[in-house]
């Protein structure tokens, strides 16, 4: 039996991928997700008490085995629940520095693993203190955040501050208070993002994917990704850095993804985290590109561990190669039609978009890679053709042709 905690975002495909190998498990809620614990029908709910005993001895009833992280949301709690239980899961003495971004470059320093330069601040001068001694740019974030909420390329002193003031203290996306603002030397190179499963300290490789991020007014903006067909020099260097990060960090169980930078000094890690890779990505894609995906992957590692075992030992070579654009209306209000669609169905290598917002809905632009207009895949043997037809797609958007959008009525402050 299974606890699947906070089962949101991609957490939907792992419950899934659990159902499709006749797993048996439960759907663990935060109070706080009572809504869609209340919605919820793909396994039976329970809710998690106040107080992690009392949890973990619920828990313990149903002869739980396994307790798994199903979102960002539930990291931490899931690893709590199985230290109580006294079942497998990452090293306790790392547990802070898997979602503290400020610890998390501190554990990999003490690990004599390279890494950027960084502070966390809490105050106007430990800011200005920080930028002293990193220089500019640099990136200001949550110290405990994901999908890019709050996140800034600052160039000068002025633009860090301001930023620090907008963030500090407010609440991001994960629910929690930005009490301490993370500072990191700003990273030249290309980006790489790595997802992984691992079981008792062995890790394998699902997909090493190279990012084109764009910088609009600060905000990095994730347009879209692309798979490598191959490890070249360049990816075993950022893949092995990742995985010199994740022993350091104290993975040795589930799923994580790192988004590591290749500079001209070597790989150096921007963040890891100990969960499946979000937002809402669907599997089919995964398989037509490389016979799995991660969910099912980790679904295996808990239903069959030594068959699991035998990807550690095989080369990392896909039969396709698959990219993913995370699309974005550039203006707010409501949708009237996507007239852009059909062009894109119609690029070579694509395969299928999901999470489109419907026709008569209000939408808003964001540059959050929450995948909240949607998501289009591609797959397809040849490395260029995925890159063309993901190009050609970034013009659509650009260009306005994607979707077409009329501005939300205003509400009227009387009768007439």
């Amino acid at each position: 039996m299974i606890a699947l905690v906070d089962p949101l975002s991609s957490g939907v495909f792992l419950s899934s991928a659990l159902r499709e190998r006749g797993q048996d498990f439960v759907h663990l809620y935060e109070k706080r997700f009572s809504r869609t614990a209340r919605s919820d029908t793909g396994a039976p709910v329970l809710i998690a008490s106040e107080n992690t005993a009392d949890t973990a001895a619920a828990l313990r009833r149903r002869g739980i085995r396994h307790v798994v992280p199903g979102s960002e949301f539930g990291v931490a709690l899931a690893h709590d629940l199985a230290a109580a239980l006294g079942l497998p899961r990452n090293e306790d003495d790392t547990a802070a520095a898997r979602r503290d971004k400020a610890l998390m470059g501190e554990a990999l320093r003490r690990a004599g693993v390279p890494c950027a330069g960084q502070a966390a601040v809490e105050t106007v001068d430990d800011l200005t203190r920080a930028l002293r001694r990193l220089g500019l740019p640099v990136v200001v974030k949550p110290s405990q955040s994901s999908g890019s909420d709050g996140c800034r390329v600052c160039w000068s002193e002025k633009a860090a501050v301001t930023h620090f003031l907008d963030i500090h203290r407010q609440m991001n996306l994960v629910g929690l208070p930005n009490d301490k603002i993370f500072v990191q030397e700003y990273l030249q190179g290309e980006q790489y993002v790595v997802t992984t499963v691992s079981l008792d300290g062995r890790h394998v490789v699902c997909e090493v994917a190279r990012n084109v991020i764009e910088e609009l007014d600060g905000l990095p903006v994730r347009r879209y990704n692309v798979s490598s067909p191959s490890l070249g020099a360049a990816e075993r260097d950022v893949v092995s850095h990742t995985l010199d990060c994740l022993d350091a960090l104290g993975i040795r169980h589930g799923a994580a993804n790192a988004d590591v930078r290749l500079t001209c000094d070597g790989p150096r890690l921007i963040e890891v985290n100990a969960r499946i890779l979000g937002p809402v990505l669907h599997p089919d894609p995964y398989f037509a590109a490389f016979g799995s995906s991660q969910q099912h992957l980790l679904a295996e590692s808990l239903d069959d561990p030594e068959s699991f075992k035998a990807h550690s030992s095989r080369t990392y070579a896909p039969p396709q190669v698959m990219g993913k654009a995370f699309v974005r209306c550039w203006e707010s209000g409501v949708l009237t039609a996507v007239p852009g669609l059909a062009s894109v169905r119609r690029l070579p290598g694509f395969h299928s978009v999901r999470g489109l917002p419907c026709v008569g809905q209000a939408i808003r632009k964001n540059t959050l890679t929450k995948g909240r207009t949607g998501i289009v895949y591609f797959v397809h043997p040849q490395e260029s053709v995925v890159r063309k037809s993901l190009e050609a797609l970034s013009r659509l958007e650009d260009e306005g042709a994607l979707f077409r959008v009329t501005p939300a009525p205003t509400t009227g402050s009387g009768c007439t």
